[in-house]
């Protein structure tokens, strides 16, 4: 099995499962920071039935799902339903993931008012889970606001850390060759003691000699978890793509590194945060719930893998409003003027549609 060549091409996510531990502070490289709006090569999904687009990355994670099964199960106690409605909320609504896929200790995922101080029980239940790693979650709510929000945390470090490759791998996509960074192992010597150490943390799991395509799993410090990687041709959605490395890995014995093996596969360091903005502004068509609508649906992903291994941290907020309340916050462009009550028109006008004139905090 020489030469295999397992020159990195994420075609899945890495399906990451169940860990035990917190992620320990660390000085790290800084990583590739961004909204998703500037993104014009990648897509933020909330569901796995997300269709595969050529020439687009793409990016899923569970939180923003748990935090809309909470308001489904918790808050509106059947399918949301709204005015409008994307095609995502029907997805969303059959649950594909839920706390089942999770275990406990690795998130927090809850639902409220805000009159049931649903911020303070959230924080309260963070610190009491991630300790000095709980992020601190902050928003306006007045009292009749619903909240929903998920916290997960992952890490997953070899326990022999694999090369830093000093070679880049040459990744290949519709747009051209791109070197990258990359870890893993450049030519794999077995009689090596660490390379023994690194050839017990992966295992193949499925290699296709007629398409190239291949399945390998690395394994982490965490035996509940999976780290995949899968280099394979994508199907027409990402569920569909992942169904089929499954099939690809059922029944097949996994196999072990041999001599002069490569195993290469490119660094990844993103935090991205995304508005779900299709659902922004649309109004619940639930009896009892007619009167909201969503204000806030955002999701923050920071993902980390490398020779070291994989780190997930991400959160999701679902902010419902009541339309019936008054906000007051003039948080966007806004008229101001002064006149006197008998005149006809004002003898002060400003229409403020930047900050250039606004006192800086």
């Amino acid at each position: 099995m020489k030469n295999r060549g397992f020159l990195g091409c994420l075609a899945l996510l890495v399906a990451v499962v169940a860990i035990s531990g917190c992620f320990g502070r660390k000085k790290e490289e800084k990583p590739f920071r961004a909204d998703s709006k500037d993104l014009k090569h990648t897509i933020i999904t909330a569901h796995l039935e997300q269709k595969i687009v050529p020439g687009k990355n793409l990016i899923y994670c569970s939180t923003f799902q748990l935090a809309w099964n909470e308001l489904r199960d918790n808050i509106v106690k059947e399918d949301v339903r709204l005015t409008d409605e994307p095609p995502m909320v029907k997805i969303l609504n059959k649950k594909l993931t839920t706390k089942a896929d999770i275990s406990e200790d690795c998130y927090v995922a809850m639902a409220g008012f805000g009159k049931d101080n649903i911020l303070a029980k959230i924080n309260q239940a963070l610190r009491s889970k991630f300790d000095e790693n709980a992020p601190t979650v902050t928003a306006q709510l007045p009292p009749e606001s619903i909240f929903a929000y998920t916290f997960l945390f992952k890490d997953l470090k070899f326990p022999t850390p694999f090369e830093s490759l000093k070679k880049p791998v040459s990744f290949r996509s519709p747009s051209g060759i791109v070197p990258v960074k990359a870890f893993g192992i450049r030519e794999f010597a077995p009689r090596k003691p660490r390379h023994a150490k690194l050839g017990r943390q992966v295992r193949i799991l499925a290699y296709d000699y007629s398409t190239d395509e291949c399945v390998i799993t690395l394994i982490s410090s965490s035996p509940g978890d999976q780290i995949i990687l899968a280099r394979i041709n994508p199907r027409q959605t990402l569920m569909e793509t992942i169904r089929s490395v499954l099939r690809m890995v059922e029944g097949r014995d996994s196999q072990s590194l041999d001599y002069n093996d490569a195993l290469q596969m490119p660094k990844l360091d993103f935090d991205i945060f995304h508005s779900y903005s299709e659902l922004l502004g649309k109004d619940l068509l639930n009896e009892g719930f007619t009167t909201y609508y969503i204000a806030k649906a955002r999701q923050d992903i920071r993902f980390r893998l490398n020779e070291k291994g994989a780190m997930l941290k991400s959160q999701a907020e679902i902010q419902v409003e009541s339309a019936s309340m008054n906000n007051l916050v003039f948080d966007s462009p806004f008229l101001l003027y002064l006149k006197e009550k008998q005149s006809k028109y004002p003898y002060l006008a400003v229409w403020v549609d930047n900050p250039e004139i606004l006192l800086k905090y």
